[in-house]
């Protein structure tokens, strides 16, 4: 099971070398007979080619990028590529995710895939103009940094469209207490690639039955990983190790099902008894998944998730989510069990933590962060709209952690904000829950926005 943020981009290098097969000058060449030759433009042409390669391996960012197996092209001055040419393209197309062109390539619209070119502003905003007028992805880039950018944004998208979720369900349509989540799966899996898989209560407890037999000694390693590292533990072990079951059931079946992101009801599974017969809640799973890099939300909550997943895929962090009041004209609060213990960062030291009980009868693992210690830490929020066609994205500055050593569902920060109220004017037609991320991506949000053609809302 792999999670989709360290998809990389698989770039192809596409040399196009015009050459001629006279010697001729004219309005587009000049020269003596021996510069002109076919032999010396063929032998500049390699040797460009060559060094353009090289350049191109010392500046771009190989944490997102791919390099494929680099392509030289040649055709005459008839400026038709030859199908034998084109045929060199084929051999890892199906890995090609974007094309970077060193000259022209007439007809290499044909493969539908994005292209872009490094330049100056003369023949790459030629080549991006053409494809992009024909309902193709063009790109201009001005330098390597350009490029890296541009890499990083398809990184993103294509780990979206590489994201596929888990979802426990009831059987509801929606669930009862976030009918603004997205609802129409098949909608988002048109628009971004991204799928659902829903299983019932059923199968998953028919596995979890499975996993309490087989996977003993797995549960016994997490287990004590996570209360050696505890600043402090408020549990006993036999209302601990209910919640890691659910966790490795979770994690069984999103291996079964090809999954990297997670999603169960709560108000519905609340209401079968099973997790107070078996001593779990779903906190803990949120958390252990989010800082494996797999975006995982509560109460079946797709529109919270697929923010979550953009918010993870441009960070590189694990996230927190909630419920967002209103307490004051800038201030917002964010409630729920369910911090990231890599929250600055997945490549980072694990936050310190607590873990305490969620329910008065001692069972059920919250993990505890005080997000006190991070006041005056910017922050991002994002939630996608039922439609899945806008993201409302709020910026804010952390100004204190709440209900540190409160149980139940009551972990939270206060986050200072722009403008409250015209948040809560704008989440009328998102709802409820936000996800959170460290640090300000919103023009990062943005920019990916005009990749992936969905609307920002920002407060």
């Amino acid at each position: 099971m792999k999670s989709a943020i360290y998809e990389k981009v698989g770039v192809k290098i596409v040399y196009g070398a015009l050459v001629h097969k006279g010697t001729h000058e004219g309005p587009c060449r000049i020269g003596d007979k021996k510069s002109l030759s076919l032999e010396n433009e063929r032998k500049l042409a390699k040797e460009d080619f060559s060094n353009f390669v090289k350049e191109v391996e010392r500046n771009i960012n190989k944490e997102y990028a791919e390099l494929l197996e680099p392509v030289y092209i040649e055709y005459f001055e008839d400026f038709i590529i030859k199908e034998s040419e084109f045929k060199k393209l084929e051999k890892d197309l199906e890995n090609v995710d974007l094309f970077l062109l060193k000259g022209r390539i007439p007809g290499i619209e044909r493969y539908k895939k994005p292209v872009c070119m490094i330049g100056k502003g003369v023949t790459n905003v030629d080549v991006s103009a053409y494809m992009r007028s024909r309902g193709f992805e063009g790109y201009a880039i001005f330098d390597f940094n350009h490029l890296n950018d541009l890499i990083y944004l398809l990184k993103v998208r294509k780990s979206i469209k590489k994201t596929k979720i888990l979802r426990i369900s009831g059987g509801e349509e929606i669930p009862w207490g976030v009918v603004s989540s997205i609802y129409d799966f098949e909608k988002i899996k048109d628009k971004y690639g991204t799928e659902v898989k829903t299983i019932l209560f059923d199968e998953f407890f028919g596995e979890m039955e499975e996993i309490e037999k087989k996977e003993t000694e797995e549960a016994e390693k997490i287990y004590s990983k996570l209360v050696k590292e505890a600043v402090k533990v408020h549990m006993k072990k036999e209302d601990i190790i209910g919640s890691i079951y659910f966790y490795l059931t979770a994690r069984s079946l999103m291996g079964k099902f090809n999954c990297n992101a997670f999603t169960c009801s709560c108000f519905e599974l609340c209401s079968t008894q099973i997790p107070e017969k078996k001593k779990f809640t779903p906190c803990l799973t949120h958390t252990l998944l989010k800082d494996e890099g797999f975006p995982s939300s509560c109460e079946e909550d797709i529109s919270v998730l697929l923010a979550m997943a953009i918010l993870m895929y441009l960070s590189k962090k694990s996230s927190y989510m909630g419920n967002p009041y209103v307490v004051d004209k800038n201030i917002l609060r964010i409630i729920h069990d369910v911090p990231g213990i890599k929250m600055k960062g997945l490549d980072k030291e694990p936050l310190q933590y607590e873990i305490r009980n969620f329910t008065v009868a001692g069972w059920g693992v919250n993990i505890r962060y005080d997000f006190s210690q991070d006041k005056g830490e910017k922050v991002t929020l994002a939630r996608f709209d039922p439609l899945g066609e806008k993201i409302l994205v709020v910026k804010g500055e952390i100004l204190k952690g709440l209900n540190f050593n409160e149980i139940g569902c009551s972990l939270g920060v206060e986050i200072k904000v722009s403008d409250a109220m015209e948040y809560f004017n704008k989440a009328g037609d998102f709802g409820h829950h936000l996800a959170m991320v460290y640090g300000d991506y919103t023009e990062k949000i943005k920019k990916l926005a005009r990749l992936m053609d969905f609307e920002v809302v920002e407060v």
